[in-house]
């Protein structure tokens, strides 16, 4: 794909050659290409977005490492090539803000480059001690039957700040949680209903007020309270409570979201950026020969794969496909949800022998066309299982 998007803009550098800015833009393109993948936290103020992309740049993990993070980047700064959209809730008026600009056919149709995240989990169902579980159902109901959370990769409930907190936590704020979840729990309890019980100078112990109110800012009174219940069941130390408070943040949910979708993907989402560029440029300055290059633009997009395998992923993972059980977990690795390298989508061990990855690949193959040509089927679901179809000879094909 990416060897396809260069010749496109080399023949395009041709017929701009006389114009500075377009060949700019152009030579920027072909640079981008080598560059990582830009991916854009963006929502409404206060939605959280700077602090959930600290959280993520600054856990050392080897998903992410091939991202740049951009926060809130604005329509003249860099163009991200995918994007997280924070939401407070799952409303329809910000559902429907969500949704990117349209844009032109190819971006349309290959507008499989967002996730969705209802960030402040933790303030679903007034921050009681559920909330993240809450929050997690609601999106992921949001996800199968709402209409407006069509064509999001994922649809992802984080609470931001208690992952920054979780990822940060400092053995002097351990200390002082465990001090606090020493306190018996009837003698505690009213004064952890609320940030003013909280700080409240009849408080019981003698830690400042200061150092209180620094814990609210740091982790919320919802990721107070949680710790607190984490360290009396088990959580013994600094390691342990910030692991747990990350798990179940929704951080670890979204990292994975990203990895599979983004990264896995990021050689396929450049060439998306760089050809919607392209398109825009043909269309605001258009040159006598350009047709033939739109002409290219269109073939090009309609035999680009990785964006049909990345809608398909979403409808099954999202419920909107007649795919369930055990053939829709097939069908998303092979699709190459967990990774596109031919044992990933096999669910092989990585350094699985050849001929037992093209034996696995012909068997799927030949199970997958049977799906896509029994008559007894429905035909969305026929039309789902030659995408699959069109993966396994890809897969196959990288053996001929």
């Amino acid at each position: 794909m990416t060897r396809d998007v260069r010749d496109l803009l080399a023949a395009a550098a041709g017929l701009y050659r006389d114009d500075p800015r377009a060949s700019a833009l152009l030579h920027d393109c072909l640079n981008r290409l080598e560059q990582p993948l830009r991916v854009a936290f963006t929502g409404a103020p206060s939605s959280g977005k700077s602090t959930l992309a600290a959280a993520l740049g600054e856990w050392p993990t080897r998903a992410l490492r091939d991202l740049v993070l951009l926060d809130d980047p604005g329509p003249a700064d860099d163009v991200p090539d995918a994007t997280v959209r924070l939401v407070r809730h799952l409303e329809p008026d910000e559902l429907a803000a969500a949704h990117p600009p349209g844009g032109s056919p190819f971006a349309r149709q290959s507008a499989v480059n967002s996730v969705l995240v209802l960030s402040r989990a933790d303030e679903v169902g007034a921050g009681r001690i559920d909330a993240l579980l809450t929050a997690k159902q609601l999106a992921r109901r949001a996800w199968r039957e709402d209409p407006l959370c069509t064509g999001f990769l994922g649809v992802i409930a984080v609470a931001g700040q208690l992952a920054y907190g979780g990822r940060s936590l400092r053995d002097d704020e351990f200390d002082l949680l465990a001090a606090f979840a020493a306190v018996p729990r009837e003698e505690l309890e009213r004064h952890v209903l609320s940030v003013d019980s909280f700080t409240d100078p009849a408080f019981p112990g003698p830690i400042p007020v200061e150092t209180r109110r620094s814990l609210v800012v740091r982790f919320g009174m919802f990721g107070v309270r949680l710790a607190l219940t984490l360290i009396r069941t088990g959580c013994d130390d600094r390691v342990k409570l910030s692991a747990e408070l990350v798990r179940r943040s929704g951080l670890g949910e979204l990292r994975d979201t990203l990895a599979g979708c983004f990264v896995a993907r990021a050689e396929a989402l450049k060439a998306r950026t760089a050809v919607i560029r392209l398109e825009a440029l043909l269309a605001a300055q258009p040159r006598p020969g350009g047709d033939r290059l739109v002409s290219r633009v269109e073939r090009f997009a309609a035999a680009a794969h990785d964006f049909r395998e990345l809608r398909l992923i979403a409808d099954i993972r999202g419920g909107r496909t007649a795919l369930s059980g055990d053939p829709a977990e097939e069908a998303v690795r092979l699709l190459g949800a967990q990774g596109t390298a031919p044992a990933d989508r096999l669910g092989l061990e990585p350094d699985a022998d050849p001929g037992e990855i093209y034996d696995a690949g012909l068997d799927a193959l030949r199970r997958w066309r049977h799906e896509a040509e029994r008559p007894d089927r429905p035909h969305a679901e026929r039309t789902a299982a030659h995408v699959v179809v069109r993966s396994a000879e890809g897969m196959l094909a990288l053996f001929a």
